[in-house]
């Protein structure tokens, strides 16, 4: 019983960050007496620490603990359609070393792999002190056994054990989860949706999906599912997508979609500085490349641009009506790069399809956190998976693994 209850509050502390023993008492619903003392364990096993204390108005400043950041260092993964990004961060999350490579996924299955795994190769024999791995990837995932199911727009993607083969290979410990999720993980532990309890973190990429929190827990829904906002349909006539449904906001509003959209208008003769680009280098057509023009400009960039947060806004209107969140947060590639041609049809679209009362209040925020958010929310899962076992090594007695 009392190790549960040191696991209680160790995860209690690691996920709020930082946190007091009042706050504990009060979360937890301990005794303070019983939550100092478990607190005495934790510090005495050097598991926990004190880190300063919180702001206050009125009386005594409390002290505010942490997990200790130098338990074990992990490795994060995203796994993108244009780019992977590897971390090396610390048990709290904080980046040690950052890596960023083009994917390749028109290489096939197995160059990826073989990406990966001599990237996870080189980074663990340049840091022993990586104790587990975690991987996002924007499929569709079995996240019990890491398989992922489907990938939408990557052909051989279908039924792929990620985790297994990891795993067998470097006998870690290894996660495997949805990118929305993680990057909305670093999001609520780093960035903009910290101290939000109900929010949706959208993330807007080559797909788009999403992550919900429900009462500061992260939904999944039955079959853990919960957050494809990108393939809820917008149009029912709309264009074949690839999940095999029409009208899917992905196929509107995705930076995919986005890309596309400028290829057909130059296809079809709009007069555009992107047309030299699509003449001598289509492969290159990019977010970043349509945004420049936009700035610049460039009619066929800025509407495109301008549609796409139109529809963005339809879809996150459906979210907003079901779930009244307190905030949306705006992530991925896409919305900070286009920020200022998205925001404004975004709001102006949403606001069209709600009821007054659920905006009112309502926070939309465009993330700050970089492309490597979502390794880093790979990495903070691992680290809350090891935290069972760090309870049986005490007095900072760690073991090279902590399976």
């Amino acid at each position: 019983m009392k190790r549960n209850d040191l696991l209680k509050v160790l995860q209690a502390i690691y996920s709020q960050g930082q946190t007091s023993r009042a706050a504990l008492a009060e979360t937890l619903g301990f005794a303070p007496s019983y939550i100092s003392a478990l607190v005495a364990e934790l510090r005495q096993a050097q598991l926990i620490e004190e880190g300063g204390r919180s702001p206050s108005r009125v009386g005594r400043r409390r002290v505010l603990l942490q997990v200790r950041s130098d338990l074990a260092h992990l490795l994060g993964i995203r796994i993108g359609r244009a780019n992977t990004r590897i971390v090396v961060t610390d048990f709290s999350g904080g980046v040690l070393t950052l890596r960023t490579m083009p994917t390749e996924i028109g290489r096939g299955e197995q160059h990826v792999f073989d990406l990966i795994e001599r990237e996870i190769g080189s980074t663990l024999h340049a840091d022993p002190l990586i104790r587990g791995i975690g991987v996002a990837i924007s499929g569709v995932i079995d996240r019990h056994s890491g398989t992922v199911l489907f990938w939408p727009k990557v052909p051989g993607w279908t039924d792929v054990p990620l985790k297994r083969r990891i795993q067998a290979k470097y006998s870690l410990p290894v996660v495997v989860e949805d990118t929305a999720r993680t990057m909305a993980l670093a999001e609520k532990r780093f960035g903009s949706a910290k101290g939000y309890r109900e929010f949706v973190y959208v993330v807007v990429s080559m797909g788009i999906g999403a992550a919900i929190y429900i009462d500061d827990r992260l939904y999944l829904g039955a079959d853990d599912l919960a957050g494809e906002l990108g393939h809820t349909t917008i149009d029912e006539r709309g264009d074949l997508c690839s999940c095999g449904n029409r009208g899917c906001l992905e196929v509107f509003a995705s930076g995919w979609a986005i890309i596309n959209r400028v290829k057909s208008g130059l296809s079809q003769g709009v007069h555009s500085s992107l047309a030299s680009l699509m003449a001598t280098r289509p492969d290159q057509m990019s977010i970043e490349a349509i945004v420049g023009a936009a700035k610049e400009g460039d009619q066929l960039a800025q509407t495109v641009l301008r549609e796409a947060g139109l529809h963005l806004g339809t879809g996150i209107a459906t979210v907003i009506n079901l779930l009244n969140p307190e905030a949306i947060v705006l992530g991925g590639e896409v919305p900070p790069a286009a920020k200022a041609f998205l925001i404004k049809p975004l709001f102006h679209s949403f606001r069209a399809r709600t009821l007054n009362r659920s905006v009112r209040n309502l926070k939309v925020i465009v993330s700050r956190m970089g492309g490597e958010s979502g390794a880093v929310g790979a990495s903070i899962l691992v680290a809350e998976k090891l935290l069972p076992n760090l309870l049986d090594y005490p007095n900072g007695q760690r073991p090279n693994k902590l399976e």
